[in-house]
Order: C-alpha cells, then structure tokens, then sequence
C-alpha cells in the first residue's frame, strides 16, 4: 500500500513539474503593456487580420496583405458598415501551448480613432 501511495504522489509531482516551463511564458504574456509590444518574426507564419464590428450585431475578420495599415483597416471597416474595429495576427508557428492568435484593442471608427492605434501583442507588423 505505501509503495502505491509513493506512486501516485510522484506521479502528481511530475505532472505538476512538466508544466512549469510553461507557466513562466503565461505570467509574462499576461503581464505585458502595449508599450511592450513584442514583434512577431517571419517564422511564426504570421497572418494579419481586419476586425470590422458593428456592435452588438455583428463581426468580420478579413486575411489582409502585409502592406495594410491601421488606417487602410479602420477605412475598409468603415466601408463596411462597422461602427468598431480590431487589428488581429493569427500564428501558424507557436511554441506548443502558445497561444496562436492575438488581439488589439477595440476602437471606435472615428476621426480621433487616427491617434489610437492599438497593435496586438505580440504584433505582426501593424
């Protein structure tokens, strides 16, 4: 019976154990300011994506070329009827448990939305 014990208390210890080289990369990206916007490199096969949202009804997300601006975003939501919209990247190459997309903060599509640009951390080339 004691060795059973032993057993299932180390196996609870190795399963604790083999998440622990993740937990720091968690805290860290749960820590971060937007000022700390990190750059996603060519490697994690990055896709830059257009939010447009037109609140509470309804949201669109839009692949757009990696020359697209916020500015070209926030016209094309317009365009689209939204009255918000997001700068988003989608990851294809992450780190396993990684999180494979990110988001920036809602804006309002409004002439003072000019100075708000919010980037998703990390970003991929907003």
């Amino acid at each position: 019976m004691m060795r059973y014990d032993r057993l299932r208390a180390c196996a609870r210890l190795s399963a604790c154990a083999a998440l622990l080289p993740f937990a720091p990369a968690v805290w860290s990206a749960a820590a971060q300011a937007p000022g700390d916007a990190l750059n996603a490199d060519a490697a994690t096969g990055a896709v830059k994506v257009c939010s447009p949202v037109a609140m509470p009804r309804w949201r669109s997300m839009t692949p757009v070329p990696k020359t697209w601006t916020f500015v070209d975003c926030m016209a094309f939501s317009g365009e689209m009827g939204a009255t918000h919209f997001q700068l988003g990247c989608l990851f294809t190459n992450v780190t396993p448990y990684a999180q494979k997309y990110a988001w920036g903060a809602m804006v309002q599509i409004e002439k003072s939305a000019l100075a708000k640009a919010q980037p998703p951390v990390p970003n991929c080339g907003w």
